[in-house]
């Protein structure tokens, strides 16, 4: 008691107790953000730049001195504990956000995350008891306020730690812009516009693997409140196209809208289906159907989505558009004028959605991709296709549907009955099993596809809407191999030990009667090379947009633009209503 009581006098001696609260907070802080990047990107191979990393830690301590700097006049120190219980849970949520989307939670992702009904799991599963560290932390820090909790106010040191914390912001800021600057070989101007994320690529954004963060976590909640007035105010930095823009698209704009589809379609997006699964073990009947006439394979279709997976990858190849530079073009632009060959159907078209409409803002986006109307169900996969196939029969000749069988965490494994060995990580098992299932029920449709003359005369394009799983998964999956060999428990596993993923590439199975034999593509390509390759077999050469890709199936048709152009010109395009005119 008497060595408390003298604690607390030295304490009270020019007013010291604050100004080590504060400097015990910030260090508390700092020492969370550091351990979330760790976290959060372990995985990932990032190799930045000293004035990438510089500017991160710069707008690390920037956040802890601003948060640290209520110590100054909080009276009661205890509310710090508060403050600091719910910097962890925002730090928690994060983390379960990242290991399944590698995307920081921000405005768009809360309004996607507020419409994911149905994908409870698909967030709780990412639980780790890594993240009961951080709450630890913050109690080794509350054993401190045993000995003080109340402590006068200091206006002074308040001001200053502000102070200090705007002018490490703004020096982050500029590190990192005037950095950007120097390395970007596009016309884009990055501006230095304090807590507005725009004019900069997604800062986590898988599209650019080699960013670490310039900004904290702990600023998120800045950027989310001016991110968030801009997003329903509906005001966007002004972006307009310049001459030279005007140039590229007088090469990829025919400016005609006269065409017609010629034949019928229908658009299947196998949710999170990744190339290296289209195998006889895992998926006997879509590995079939490649083997078949009439049909074209290709299996390095490299993915393109930047901010919102499965409704940019939607989004693509329904447009031959790519997305918005940050964010999710569904909630930004969802009243634009987009193109699509959907929107030249002489019969009514149908989307077919495996969740509620609200979900990626499908009341909106299915009818400005051309669809009619749209019909929700939630079921196993078997189910949609059978609905699939009643459409078929009901006289629709224009159809799109999406599963959801393989949604992470890919529970509906359960439905698989591929034998697997209990030891292979536990991720892999759920993932190789659930899209064992999904073939399962698309079985069924492909046997439709093969034996009924009228589901023969359709042009049917197989792909998958995003890549999945993260590098360590893969780098898991391999060393598990590896370390089988080719045979587990006394049971042959040969197809096991190849199964080594090492990229992040989707399969594209495109059947038509107007396809001669059975033609592949083994080089590398793109996501928005499939609009261009399925729309060339439905006659609409007329039409005015035919993307920016590449027919996959011309061998002589040269890029007319890289995919580095393509991202900036597609952002403007949309960001300008382009299609509107």
């Amino acid at each position: 008691m008497v060595k408390r009581d003298r604690f607390r006098a030295w304490l009270m001696v020019g007013n010291r107790a604050p100004w080590l609260v504060f400097g015990l907070f910030a260090i508390l802080i700092f020492a969370q953000t550091m351990l979330f990047d760790h976290f959060a990107f372990r995985e990932l191979d990032l190799q930045p730049s000293f004035q990438n990393r510089l500017a991160m830690i710069l707008s690390k301590l920037a956040a802890s001195i601003f948060f640290a700097s209520w110590t100054f006049v909080l009276r009661d120190k205890r509310w710090l504990l508060v403050l600091s219980l719910i910097l962890d849970t925002w730090f928690v949520a994060n983390l379960i956000y990242m290991r399944n989307n590698h995307i920081l939670l921000d405005a768009e992702a809360f309004n996607m995350s507020a419409n994911l009904h149905g994908y409870f799991w698909s967030v709780l599963i990412y639980v780790e008891w890594i993240d009961l560290l951080f709450y630890a932390l913050t109690g080794l820090f509350g054993t401190f306020f045993l000995f003080t909790t109340r402590s006068n106010r200091s206006w002074k040191g308040w001001l200053g730690a502000l102070l200090a914390a705007v002018v490490l912001h703004i020096s982050s800021e500029a590190i990192y812009v005037n950095h950007k600057q120097k390395t970007t070989n596009t016309e884009q101007k990055y501006e230095m516009l304090p807590f507005i994320r725009e004019h900069r690529e997604p800062v986590y954004g898988s599209h650019f693997p080699t960013t670490v963060a310039n900004t904290s976590v702990l600023y998120s909640p800045i950027y989310i409140s001016s991110d968030y007035y801009l997003m329903i105010k509906d005001i966007q930095p002004d972006r307009p196209l310049s001459p030279h823009d005007y140039a590229m698209m007088a090469q990829l704009d025919n400016g005609e809208d006269s065409a017609q589809l010629n034949g019928p379609l229908i658009i299947v997006l196998l949710e999170s289906l990744e190339n290296w699964v289209v195998t006889p073990q895992i998926m006997p009947n879509l590995y079939r159907l490649t083997q078949n006439d009439h049909v074209f394979y290709a299996n390095r279709i490299h993915t393109q989505i930047v901010g919102a997976p499965s409704a940019d990858g939607q989004m693509i190849v329904n447009t031959g558009l790519l997305p918005i530079n940050a964010g999710g073009t569904c909630l930004h632009y969802a009243d634009n004028t987009y193109p699509g060959i959907m929107k030249l159907a002489p019969k009514p078209t149908v989307c077919l959605l495996p969740h509620d409409t609200c979900v990626w803002n499908q009341t909106k986006m299915s009818p400005a991709y051309g669809y009619d109307s749209t019909i929700c169900y939630c079921d196993i996969d078997t189910i949609l296709f059978q609905k699939l196939d009643s459409l078929v029969d009901e006289g629709y000749e224009y159809i799109q549907c999406i599963t959801q069988s393989t949604h992470a965490p890919f529970i509906n494994e359960k439905y698989s009955r591929l034998d697997l060995p209990k030891s292979m990580p536990w991720v892999m098992y759920n993932f190789i099993r659930g899209f064992n299932a999904l073939d399962d029920g698309l079985g069924y449709f492909i046997r439709k596809i093969e034996t009924d003359p009228k589901l023969q005369n359709y042009t049917i394009v197989i792909t998958g809407d995003h890549r999945i799983l993260h590098h360590e998964k893969r780098q898991q999956m391999q060393r598990y191999a590896r370390r089988v060999g080719r045979r587990h428990a006394g049971k042959p596993f040969a197809w096991v030990a190849d199964l080594t993923p090492t990229d992040d590439c989707l399969p594209l199975i495109i059947y038509s009667p107007k396809i001669k034999g059975n033609p592949r593509y083994t080089n590398d390509c793109y996501q928005m090379d499939i609009y261009p390759t399925y729309s060339s077999l439905l006659g609409v050469e007329d039409y005015r947009w035919h993307g920016f890709g590449i027919n996959l199936m011309d061998s002589t048709q040269k890029r007319a633009i890289t995919e580095d152009d393509a991202y900036p010109l597609s952002d403007k395009l949309i960001r300008n209503n382009y299609f509107s005119r």
